[in-house]
């Protein structure tokens, strides 16, 4: 990407273009599982209210504005501290939501849904640091839906959790992921009795 597309494309998103945000497009997908959206909704990457507004409709909304991202880390790693625990995780990191796993997955209540973006592979030229990241994160240079929803799956693992994808939708350049997360007691994953 020239500098010039990139000043361009950086104004669009700090002006909140509907063409970079893309608030419609990722309702009409939520609305199919609004009966899962409610109670304590945690948003990353909150943009200037598009989505937020709708989640309000729902449920009790923490969101940390885009105008902080470069603390997104520093917040999340903060509720986590707290024990804060929430039935929605929306992660709208700009499709690289690696960082936040598996931690989020100890921030989700007993059953809830973990929702976020990833690029469409293939779309963008990769270099070799973000080929490595997806290769440490996701198992695969280039990885595929089925990729992220089984590396989803094992970081759920870890927390005894049972992740199943209810929705994988396109929107332009990048995926976004509906999961179900459900707590499950590890003598059920592991087929043993407590004695």
């Amino acid at each position: 990407m020239t500098s010039f597309k990139h000043k361009k494309l950086r104004i669009l998103q700090k002006n909140n273009a509907d063409s970079h945000h893309h608030p419609q497009e990722k309702i009409l997908q939520l609305e199919k599982f609004e009966k899962h959206i409610y109670g304590e909704i945690l948003e990353v990457f909150a943009g200037a209210g598009n989505l937020t507004k709708y989640y309000e409709k729902l449920g009790k909304v923490t969101a940390l504005k885009k105008e902080v991202t470069g603390d997104s880390f520093e917040f999340i790693y903060k509720l986590r501290a707290d024990q804060k625990k929430y039935d929605v995780i929306d992660i709208d990191g700009y499709g690289y939501p690696s960082k936040f796993f598996p931690i989020v997955f100890e921030m989700l209540k007993s059953e809830g849904l973990l929702i976020f973006t990833f690029p469409v592979i293939g779309v963008q030229n990769l270099n070799g640091i973000t080929e490595q990241h997806f290769i440490n994160f996701w198992g695969s240079a280039r990885p595929t839906i089925g990729d992220v929803t089984g590396k989803v799956t094992d970081y759920g693992l870890r927390e005894w959790q049972l992740v199943s994808l209810l929705s994988c939708t396109k929107i332009k350049k990048i995926w976004r992921f509906i999961f179900q997360v459900k707590k499950e007691k590890a003598t059920l994953f592991c087929n043993v009795r407590n004695r």
